[in-house]
């Protein structure tokens, strides 16, 4: 499993690695390493960057790292974790800025995934309030043809609210395979970015079938990018934890 963890994190507007700021006394990421290792103790990777010695220091032992030494996209995040991940068969991302997710949502996922002989299983969430999240693309079927990421939609594809929370399970074989084949995007980031979302629609025109999971509750999808989403989303686990006493 991968954790992608690599972020500055500018909108924080603190010099503190996105991903630790605390949530009910705790790094946000701590809660998306419980989620994860409900289903795959054996093996996390977490790929840091901004600050990585401070990330690496506060998770300490219990988990793999691998280091994005230039921020080249979240193709280029994954690829880093490609020694860490070892022989794997298969392979979860999600990112460590999203502390809502639950293990019972990866593990349903990773059945999906299970069940299909399909190189993608992905989760996707509907909400009007976009994010900044990419936009789902289906054919007249329903079937996932591919993810355009906010900056680059049209107009069109812009009123689109099947969003991409950017939680996958891929064939480790086929990810290794066609993650150096993944497009540059030059006009993204200061040398351009590799997209984990074109993925799908290579999957696709290889003639497979992406396979895509709704989450049932759109929380689950909420990262985190501002203090005041940390504020929504401690106030989301607080009422989370209240219900789960009663």
């Amino acid at each position: 499993m991968i954790i992608l963890a690599a972020g500055q994190g500018k909108r924080m507007h603190s010099d503190l690695p996105k991903v630790l700021h605390p949530l009910l006394g705790r790094p946000m990421i701590a809660y998306v390493l419980d989620a994860a290792r409900a289903l795959h103790p054996e093996r996390l990777v977490v790929v840091v960057g901004h600050k990585g010695d401070q990330v690496r220091a506060a998770l300490g032992d219990g988990v793999l790292f691998a280091e994005q030494k230039q921020r080249l996209g979240t193709g280029h995040a994954v690829f880093q974790a490609r020694a860490a991940v070892g022989d794997c068969k298969t392979v979860l991302v999600l990112y460590g800025d999203m502390p809502l997710l639950r293990a019972e949502t990866l593990r349903a996922l990773y059945q999906l995934y299970r069940s299909n002989n399909a190189p993608i299983a992905m989760l996707v969430v509907r909400d009007t309030v976009s994010r900044g999240f990419g936009r789902i693309i289906r054919d007249a079927s329903g079937r996932v043809q591919a993810i355009v990421e906010e900056a680059e939609c049209t107009p069109e594809q812009l009123t689109i609210t099947e969003l991409n929370p950017g939680v996958y399970c891929f064939d480790a074989d086929w990810l290794w395979q066609h993650l150096p084949n993944l497009p540059l995007h030059p006009d993204k980031g200061e040398a351009g970015e590799y997209f984990l979302t074109d993925l799908v629609a290579m999957a696709v025109a290889e003639g497979h079938t992406v396979h895509d999971m709704l989450t049932t509750d759109s929380l689950e999808a909420f990262g985190v990018n501002t203090p005041e989403h940390l504020a929504e989303a401690e106030a989301a686990l607080k009422r989370r934890l209240q219900t789960e006493e009663v």
